[in-house]
This record gives structure tokens, C-alpha cells and sequence, in this order.
């Protein structure tokens, strides 16, 4: 049963295409009204109060995502909200009416909508210091970096390499690096993103598209002794990368930025054995199980209270503004991710 009053319809963003850009899909992005759905045992009904656009999103809206949502479909894989109905269950139930933060992929409509069903399990209860616009982006980003940091370091390495590390993730990885105390090399492809980084308390920041960037940063890999690479850009960046490393390295590739697939000189891999390995945070989240996303988020919230960890919207979006402002997201994505509020900005 539910004590809050919900309609019968309500308002959300549904894919009717991918499109080979962005801007493109955005174009098949309409809102329409739908029927509210029902939850049924081990779901729960959640109120959108803010829903992110990650690139995941946007890989989603081109149909370069693994994720079996077939279209027509809403998009949107996390948000945050207030659980209104519970379709049974002892979780379900506890979550009633609880401010609460979660991601999924399943198969069913996402999160760019006025409500929509979640499993229990996926949903964490939000602290009071953290609102519902920092609480939308609770999930993917910080449990991706806590989770990078937690591989490097089975790994054994002692310092780091990422590029990318101007994007929302690159700088919330960069934070948690200067919090644990390990020595990370940022790479970025622009002047303003290196002043952005360093100003941001970030020592060794260096730039791709200088002429001496490869023995930069062969350079500085080899004197930190920087064993592990986060690489978000792929393509040839990935063998930029893993040859600057020393001799048994890893490069773990958790995007595509570039829409090329990684790439890797057979000699670093044959000769000097580093490893290119792959990071997917559902995959990773099934691995280490329940307990290790309860205290992990919780560590994420408390850095968020303490503004350690802080997400930069460069919109706040009404549905009927989203397919617009996705699109400009997607031109220019350093400035920040935009939020849909589907209750109005």
C-alpha cells in the first residue's frame, strides 16, 4: 500500500530511434504521457526528483550500449527521488516513502520520466546533508572511481595515469587520488584544462596536444613508478598510454570517448608484459556484492557532505528542454553534466 496520491499518467522523455549523433537522437527524444507502472515484488515506484545525463546516456541515445532496452523506450539509467509505493517486500517496504538514489539497466523504462520502477535492492537511502541534484550522480561516477582506485591497488601500483581527467568522472577520480594520498598523472587535451586541474590542487597535469606530451609523459610515469592507467578515451590514446608505463603495467579501459576500440603496441604486451583489461561498474558491482555498494556509497555521501566529491551541472532541465540541452552536453562536456528535473527547474 501506498500513503502518497499518484496519478494515473504521467509525463516522460521516450527514444523512439537512435541516431548516428547525438543531436540526431535527440531529435527522436519526445515527451509523452504514459501510464504510471505498477511495481510488483522486489520493486519499488520512485518519484523522479533529478535524473543526470552521463556519456553512458549518450551511448545509449546512439545505440553503442550494452543494454537490452528495446525502443520505443525511456532512457536514463540513474536519478534520485523519494520511493512512493512499494510492490512488496521486506526492503520495499522499509524504502516507503524514504528520500533514496539508484541506478540500474534493466530492460524496463529508465529514468527520464515523473516516476519509474526500480528494484529494491539497487536503491540507497540519501543522508540529510545530501540533496536530491548531488544525490542523482551518487552512483555511477563516485562508485566507478572508488572502484578504479580499489583495482589499481590490488594491482599494488603506488602511483596513477588517467586521461580524460577534466570530465565530471576524471575530476571526481583526481579527488579521491589527493584524498587517499596517491600520486596521479591527469591527462588533458586542452590549456584551460590543465590550469582547471591544477588550480583544483592537482600536481602533475599534462597536456596531449603538446609536441613532447609522449616523453612527458614517459617521463613522469617511469619516476612515480605509475604501474595502473584509467583510459576513458580509447583508441590510439590507449597505446600513448601503455607505452609510457613501466614494464608490467596494466591499462584498464572503462570508455570510449574516441569511438575507436583500444589499441596496444604488441611489443609492450609481448615483450615488456603489460596487460590491457576492461571496467564495467555493473559488472564489477555483481562481484563484489551488495555489502561492498552499502559501504561504498556510504563513504561517497560522507565525501559529498564534506564537498570533496561535487558534481557540476551545466543545466538544470525540464523535460521538454532536455532533448535540447543533451545535445549541447554533448558538444561540450568539461563544463559540466546536465540534470532533468522533471518536476520543473
Amino acid at each position: 500500500m501506498s500513503r502518497f496520491e499518484i496519478p494515473r499518467e504521467m509525463q516522460a522523455l521516450e527514444l523512439s530511434a537512435n541516431g548516428s549523433t547525438v543531436r540526431e537522437a535527440c531529435a527522436n527524444l519526445k515527451v509523452v504521457r504514459k501510464p504510471v507502472p505498477v511495481p510488483t515484488k522486489g520493486q519499488v515506484l520512485v518519484r523522479v526528483e533529478a535524473a543526470p545525463c552521463n556519456p553512458s546516456d549518450l551511448s545509449y541515445l546512439q545505440g553503442h550500449y550494452a543494454v537490452d532496452r528495446p525502443l520505443p523506450a525511456v532512457p536514463g539509467f540513474e536519478a534520485s527521488g523519494v520511493v512512493v509505493k512499494s510492490g512488496g517486500g521486506l526492503i520495499g517496504s522499509w524504502l516507503l516513502g524514504k528520500r533514496i538514489t539508484c541506478a540500474g539497466q534493466s530492460p524496463r523504462d529508465g529514468t527520464w520520466a515523473e516516476y519509474f520502477i526500480a528494484d529494491a535492492m539497487s536503491c540507497l537511502p540519501l543522508r540529510r546533508g545530501v540533496s536530491f541534484e548531488q544525490g542523482c550522480s551518487l552512483i555511477v561516477n563516485p562508485l566507478t572511481a572508488f572502484a578504479l582506485l580499489e583495482r589499481a591497488r590490488e594491482f599494488g601500483s603506488k602511483a596513477l595515469v588517467q586521461d580524460a581527467a577534466a570530465s565530471q568522472l576524471g575530476r571526481m577520480i583526481a579527488a579521491l587520488a589527493r584524498e587517499q594520498g596517491i600520486p596521479l598523472i591527469n591527462i588533458v587535451r586542452k590549456k584551460e584544462h590543465v590550469e582547471l586541474l591544477k588550480n583544483a590542487g592537482n600536481a602533475h597535469v599534462l597536456n596531449s596536444s603538446e609536441n613532447d606530451f609522449d616523453a612527458q609523459l614517459q617521463k613522469l610515469a617511469q619516476d612515480l613508478k605509475a604501474t595502473t592507467a584509467f583510459d576513458c578515451i580509447s583508441g590510439a590514446m590507449s597505446a600513448r598510454v601503455l607505452q609510457a608505463l613501466p614494464s608490467r603495467s596494466q591499462i584498464i579501459v572503462y570508455g570510449s570517448m574516441s569511438g575507436e576500440d583500444a589499441t596496444a603496441k604488441s611489443k609492450d604486451i609481448v615483450f615488456f608484459r603489460k596487460n590491457v583489461t576492461g571496467f564495467h561498474l555493473a559488472s564489477h558491482i555483481k562481484e563484489r556484492g551488495t555489502l561492498w555498494v552499502l559501504k561504498t556509497a556510504r563513504q561517497v555521501q560522507k565525501l559529498v557532505e564534506r564537498k570533496i566529491f561535487h558534481t557540476e551541472f551545466s543545466a538544470r532541465l525540464t523535460l521538454a528542454q532536455a532533448p535540447e540541452g543533451i545535445a549541447a552536453y554533448a558538444e561540450n562536456m568539461t563544463s559540466g553534466k546536465p540534470v532533468i528535473l522533471p518536476r520543473g527547474v
